[in-house]
């Protein structure tokens, strides 16, 4: 018999049964949770609910007025946070369904009208046996390595204004990590502090848990958290090689998605980030040098496919036209197609940047452009887009 476990106070159950509300009461107060929320409602209200706030460690979640219970809980998982642990309760005893809920990450499904102990047994099995939750919840959050080829290409300012659209606009749980831990900037962009401990995490691996790195992060909003430091200039961090892997593990059960200011130099855990990443958005400009280093970080990053791709991003193009590369001298010797082309702009990065703002709100081609590689992080994409990023972006400007 597993030992107990302190009073769970993360849990909800959204239910249309009466019967099936006091079902799970009982159900909950015989395993020790007392303060839990219990409502009257379905999956659609759930949806509502965790679009505007945290969702709990366990869920219990009522499908039964589902046309479509698939794309329904898909939808509830694009707003959970990733590793929640969901039971699925409906009225349908279908073997293909369950099969198929399961696929999608559901921890178990009970049919409706349910019992006590069935109830019972399966709460018991989320909450105490955590290893079964971490090999059937297949929703973590996604891995992003955002790379600049070359120093002062903007990778941290177009980071910074990624995190802000998903989390704003998106309405997903977004934590920026930026691992230069001396020289780092991307605080200084938001106008925030500094994280206090990341040193520590990253030295001393075997001291980090969940608490520690919820600790670790500093807010920009609801959903959107930072984890930055600022060391002294003499003193070396002394990273363990797997502290890094053990930060992300944590942060990709907290937050959909994971972005990663890789730094400008060459150590083990930028080679882990940029190697485990499922997203590497390499942001370069079109010179030689910035040609030569993209290339060596594609091939860094290693094979593209299934839940691993790379994003190229010109950024500043058309700052200086007579030392620039040809767009599509470019694409054929990197061998990899530009995915997006931001235009040069004097102004707005820089006053955004000694304001301490983002371009969410801002009405710019420069904002248009970065929802439209958020669009693609998404997996949207425009036909001419699709058919090549540098045709549609001439076309824009009418340069064609």
């Amino acid at each position: 018999m597993p030992p107990a476990k302190p009073e769970i106070s993360t849990f909800s159950a959204f239910l249309e049964d009466p019967g099936d509300i006091e079902v799970v009461r009982e159900a909950a107060k015989a395993i020790n949770i007392s303060q839990g929320e219990i409502l009257k409602g379905g999956i659609k209200e759930a949806i509502e609910t965790f679009s505007h706030k945290r969702t709990p460690q366990y869920l219990v979640v009522d499908i039964s007025k589902s046309d479509l219970p698939i794309s329904d809980l898909s939808r509830l998982l694009e707003v959970a946070e990733p590793g929640v642990g969901i039971i699925a309760v409906g009225t349908r005893n279908d073997v293909g369904l369950y099969r198929d809920l399961m696929k999608l990450g559901i921890f178990e499904y009970v049919v409706s009208p349910i019992f006590s102990e069935i109830l019972g047994r399966a709460l018991k099995s989320m909450i105490f046996e955590e290893d079964k939750i971490k090999g059937t919840q297949s929703k973590v959050g996604k891995l992003v390595a955002v790379a600049g080829a070359r120093g002062g290409v903007g990778s941290t300012f177009i980071l910074a204004n990624l995190a802000a659209i998903l989390s704003g606009e998106r309405a997903r749980r977004v934590v920026a990590v930026d691992l230069d831990l001396h020289f780092g900037t991307l605080s200084l962009y938001l106008n925030l502090k500094t994280s206090l401990g990341f040193r520590e995490a990253l030295e001393n691996p075997e001291r980090v848990d969940q608490v520690f790195v919820e600790r670790l992060l500093t807010s920009v909003n609801d959903r959107f958290f930072v984890l930055s430091s600022e060391e002294p200039l003499d003193e070396a961090v002394k990273y363990k090689t797997n502290s890094i892997e053990i930060i992300l593990n944590y942060l990709s059960k907290l937050c959909h998605y994971v972005l990663i200011d890789v730094p400008h130099f060459s150590n083990n855990i930028s080679h882990h980030v940029i190697s485990s990443a499922n997203v590497m958005l390499l942001v370069t400009e079109a010179s030689l040098a910035g040609l030569r280093d993209a290339g060596r970080l594609i091939q860094l990053f290693g094979s593209e496919g299934t839940g691993r791709r790379i994003i190229v991003i010109i950024n500043k193009y058309g700052e200086s036209p007579q030392n620039e590369i040809r767009l599509e001298d470019f694409e054929e010797s990197l061998k990899h197609k530009i995915d997006h082309i931001i235009a040069y702009d004097s102004v707005i990065p820089k006053a955004c940047i000694n304001q301490g703002r983002t371009i969410v709100d801002e009405d710019v081609p420069l904002a248009k452009s970065l929802r439209e590689i958020v669009d693609d992080m998404f997996g949207i994409r425009k036909p001419e887009e699709v058919v090549g990023g540098i045709g549609g972006f001439f076309k824009r400007l009418k340069l064609k």
